[in-house]
């Protein structure tokens, strides 16, 4: 299983068809599948997304940490 370090969103960086999990809990992850990666953080490592297949974490999906607040995205690339 790898981790991958997600990335902070841009300004100005918003699909109109996107979202925005919010983490209740810092302790848990916002998402959970049956994929090879964990989604951490950018800003402070936190776990938001567990066991993600590459294929559902896309520049639509943004998750706000709920530990120190950041929004973050999937995408590494452009």
């Amino acid at each position: 299983m790898a981790t991958i370090s997600m990335r902070p969103v841009r300004e100005g960086e918003v699909p109109r068809d996107g979202g925005t999990a919010i983490q209740d809990d810092p302790d848990r992850p916002v998402f959970h599948g049956n994929g090879p990666d964990d989604y951490v953080c950018a800003g402070c490592g936190n776990l938001l997304a567990a066991a993600m297949d590459g294929v559902y974490m896309t520049k639509k999906v943004r998750v706000k940490c709920g530990r120190c607040k950041l929004v973050n995205v999937a995408v590494t690339g452009e």
